[in-house]
């Protein structure tokens, strides 16, 4: 923003909108702990001791260049004699109140701001904001003063104070455009962004998995374990094959995966139930009599399965099977040949 003096109609648009509670900006907020204050702000009054001129100003600039981001200055001829703007107030509040001083005398204004720039140059900006003492304050005080009384011929009464003010403070109240994230910013807002959508996206889901179930337990989310040699397909997968999963989550999916942790068993459990809903299909694994784990499924992978125990009665049972099959193969064999003989000597 360049160091030119706000025109009248800015700070009657200020004041104007102090006095409009729905309009009423937010009050400025002190600088907080954790906040740098990286800008200086000089509010000052002067009001005649003698003559008929008095005003005030306030330069907000950046502490480390000195770069003046704000400023505004104003000057009543013939002052007003009324209310004093208090300099202790936020930078805010202590611009709104200018114009309680008196109508805007442009050319005055505009002679005296040329030589508040002759006092605070860049340099003296920057000297300042690193050591602004009240001592620092009364001398700053001292000279604008006595430069003023010089040029408009009448001796005044001043105020002045500074007040540090951090960077998202100028930035809510649009003095200042907010500095573009840093590559790391970047990448953390990338971060929680994909973390959110993540978020978004399985708590969709869980809701999607509780629809039309009877289930009054836990569900949580897991993960296939994939297995592209060995594995079946999922489209092929059905209740009570035995899948391998991933557990993901905090709460009672930490408490499961803590479980199979410390007594070191495999995340594979049979599927209970399979649905379908809104094109997505929901696998359903039994984790214990009040938690199952769901699998979102979208595209068709394969999935571990553990192959299950050869049941030996119903081995011995086939091999029974067979030996019987094979014993009357033969039996009717021998019958066919009997027959054979007993029609080629007897008939």
């Amino acid at each position: 923003m360049p160091e030119e003096i706000f025109t009248v109609q800015d700070v009657k648009d200020m004041a104007e909108s102090s006095r409009k509670k729905d309009d009423m900006p937010p009050p400025a907020e002190p600088v907080k702990k954790n906040e740098t204050p990286e800008f200086l702000g000089i509010k000052s009054v002067f009001t005649p001791s003698r003559g008929d001129m008095g005003g005030g100003f306030c330069v907000i600039f950046e502490g480390n260049t000195g770069r003046t981001v704000f400023q505004i200055f104003w000057l009543a001829k013939p002052y007003a004699n009324g209310q004093i703007p208090e300099v202790g107030k936020d930078w805010r509040n202590f611009v709104k109140s200018l114009p309680s001083m008196g109508p805007l005398d442009k050319d005055w204004a505009e002679k005296l701001q040329a030589k508040l720039k002759e006092i605070l140059t860049t340099d003296e900006k920057k000297k300042l904001y690193e050591n602004y003492t009240k001592v620092k304050i009364r001398q700053l005080e001292s000279i604008v003063r006595r430069s003023f009384e010089a040029i408009a011929q009448c001796v005044f009464s001043s105020s002045t104070e500074a007040e540090p003010i951090a960077r998202p403070e100028l930035e809510r109240a649009k003095v200042i455009k907010p500095l573009p994230p840093s590559p790391a910013e970047l990448e953390r807002m990338k971060k929680e962004q994909e973390e959110k959508e993540k978020a978004e996206k399985e708590a969709k889901e869980r809701e999607e998995a509780k629809k039309e179930g009877n289930f009054e337990g836990t569900i949580i989310k897991c993960n296939p374990q994939v297995d592209p040699v060995k594995g079946k397909a999922s489209s092929e997968v059905m209740p009570g094959d035995i899948i391998g999963v991933q557990i993901e989550g905090e709460g009672t999916s930490a408490v499961v995966n803590k479980y199979l942790s410390e007594n070191d068993i495999e995340p594979l459990f049979p599927v209970d139930e399979i649905r379908e809903t809104q094109g997505k299909k929901f696998i359903y694994v039994k984790i214990s009599d009040e938690i199952r784990g769901y699998i979102a499924i979208t595209k068709d992978i394969k999935i571990r399965v553990k192959e299950q125990p050869r049941n030996d009665n119903q081995d011995s049972k086939r091999a029974s099977f067979m030996g019987d099959m094979f014993f009357f193969g033969l039996l009717g064999v021998a019958l066919v040949a009997l027959l054979f003989v007993i029609r080629y000597f007897f008939m």
